[in-house]
């Protein structure tokens, strides 16, 4: 009998040695190398270190100008969003506003209408053929481009932050606190400014710097909205990055950027290390709504918030009539329901080419996003029942797509895999279609391992110990007991990484395949001056079905946090 567990023991051995083995493969592979392999290829050409594409990056008018348009926009949505999204917040949780359900439905709206989508609802809307240019007469074609145009569309993009991080943040104040200060004479002005502000300050700062991150990183709408004369560093990158000749400069170009993301983010850490000030009193109770006893001010604030309510979710209102309208309608600026009709939607779903995209980003989406939470289910629990220099180092090593923007992940895997690569058993992947589903799986494993982390961190480790003295094996242990109770936060992390890879354009634009493109992709081809006119209202159709699937994720993870 002991021998033949003394046999036993190394071949049940060789599984975990085997899985520790591909993690440190994958790991190396497709995170560090392809960063190294760029480094190297653009900095040391020859095995030395050559400074002229940084000295030529430097001494460029135009690369120095995108890398200013790139700062001045993030810095400026760090305002623009933290002053709109902390008024909606207070809108809604903070003040007593009439019309608050409407309120929320509208401010909710950017988790629907998001990335790609969006971007494209406010091009047809506002831009140069779009629907409010057709409809006011001697409005300049132009009208909506350029600086403004981008800081207007990624400032009602970003209040999604708010709504999701900071609004809870707000929630979980105690209004024994606001009610200790009103007590002591303390007027509703002084409360906000000296309790509440205050209580939101660590979630405001990392909203912030998620803002300041979005901005400098943004790639699709500066294509899309900015027109000729503002050009940011990330569509300077992309324009490089299509030759040869040019695309050592991209890869320079894109270590600034992911150099600006690192600081940004580290910036993000120590604020976050710093705790939230909240209160600690023993039975906290709910924050209670306050009345703006002014009657011009709360006049004011109403007819404002309702406004931005409706600016809010005018672009999805806006799909959603588009993708039923004739396109000579839209180019025309007539909105007549006598000429809807369901033939955009017969054309998507009758042809192999118009449901091809909408096929393949599911796919992929839904391939990543199961491959993922089933790397990291096995993970996390690895790091949270084995503590030591091992785990923490697999556990930084995955989050190192948190540090760098989307283009500085593209353009490594697209020059190391370039050519014949051992690491991956001589394969050349840049053309196949593989590589886009490697950099989803790249994009979302940091909030993925997060999650399941902590979910992992948060369990009871007394229904553990009680499986055990059962005589529960490791098996039975994990899927009939530990795996119940991690499934519905394991659903809500597939279903936002689904949502979220759906309609992904930054990372997706560089990898695709050209037989296959992702539904990114072709929704900012639809954009284009010379895109087909029927091209472009198959758009609103994807559109609208990606909003529909966002919709029920949303509200399916929503209902698991109640």
């Amino acid at each position: 009998m002991n021998k033949k567990s003394i046999r036993y023991r190394p071949q049940r051995a060789i599984v975990p040695i085997g899985l520790s083995l591909g993690l440190l493969w994958a790991i190396f592979t497709f995170l560090v190398y392809p960063n190294l392999s760029l480094i190297h290829t653009t900095m040391m050409p020859q095995g030395l270190f050559d400074p002229k594409p940084i000295l030529n990056i430097v001494a460029s008018d135009r690369a120095m100008g995108s890398l200013g348009n790139s700062l001045l926009l993030g810095g400026s949505l760090t305002v623009t969003v933290a002053v709109l999204g902390l008024f909606q917040i207070l809108v809604l949780d903070y003040f007593h506003i009439k019309g608050s359900r409407w309120l929320a439905i509208a401010y909710h709206s950017p988790l629907i209408c998001n990335g790609m989508v969006l971007v494209m609802a406010y091009n047809f809307l506002y831009g140069s053929k779009g629907f409010v240019t057709a409809l006011v007469p001697g409005l300049p074609t132009s009208w909506f481009q350029g600086f403004w145009a981008v800081l207007i569309e990624l400032t009602f993009a970003g209040t999604s932050t708010y709504i999701l991080f900071v609004r809870n943040s707000l929630r979980s104040i105690d209004n024994q606190t606001i009610e200790a200060a009103r007590n002591i004479g303390a007027g509703k002005l002084k409360v906000l400014t000296k309790i509440v502000l205050p209580c939101l300050k660590p979630a405001l700062l990392a909203a912030s710097i998620i803002a300041f991150i979005g901005g400098i990183s943004a790639l699709a709408t500066p294509q899309i909205l900015g027109g000729p004369h503002f050009e940011t560093i990330n569509t300077l990158i992309y324009s490089f990055s299509q030759t040869l000749t040019t695309r050592n400069y991209a890869a320079v170009l894109a270590i600034f950027l992911g150099c600006i993301t690192v600081v940004a983010l580290l910036i993000s850490i120590r604020i976050e290390k710093k705790g939230q000030y909240l209160s600690v009193s023993k039975v906290k109770t709910n924050l209670v709504k306050q009345t703006i006893r002014s009657p011009r001010v709360r006049i004011a604030v109403t007819v404002a918030a309702h406004l931005i309510a409706v600016v809010q979710i005018a672009p999805l209102l806006a799909v959603i009539g588009f993708s039923f309208m004739p396109v000579t309608d839209l180019y025309a600026g007539v909105f007549d329901p006598s000429h809807f009709s369901l033939d955009h939607y017969q054309a998507v779903f009758e042809s192999v080419a118009g449901i091809q995209p909408l096929f393949t980003s599911i796919g992929y989406a839904a391939a990543a996003s199961l491959v993922i939470v089933l790397l990291m289910l096995w993970i996390g629990r690895l790091i949270t029942k084995q503590s030591n220099r091992w785990t923490e180092g697999i556990e930084f090593a995955l989050q190192i797509p948190w540090f760098l923007p989307s283009t500085l992940i593209a353009l490594g895997l697209l020059m190391t895999f370039n050519r014949s690569n051992p690491l991956v058993g001589g394969t050349v992947l840049t053309g196949t279609v593989y590589l886009l589903g490697i950099g989803y799986l790249i994009l979302v494993t940091p909030f993925t391992l997060r999650m399941i982390k902590a979910a992992y961190a948060g369990m009871d480790g007394t229904l553990e110990e009680a499986a055990k003295n059962l005589g529960a094996s490791a098996w039975s242990l994990y899927w009939k007991v530990l795996f119940p109770i991690l499934l519905p936060l394991v659903l809500s992390v597939f279903l936002l990484n689904f949502i979220g890879l759906l309609a992904e354009y930054d990372l997706s634009v560089f990898l695709f395949h050209p037989f296959y493109q992702p539904l990114g992709v072709v929704l900012h081809a639809a954009t284009s001056p010379e895109a087909d006119p029927q091209a472009q209202m198959l758009s609103f159709v994807y559109s609208v079905l990606i909003m529909l699937v966002s919709t029920a994720a949303i509200l399916f993870v929503y209902r698991q946090q109640r």
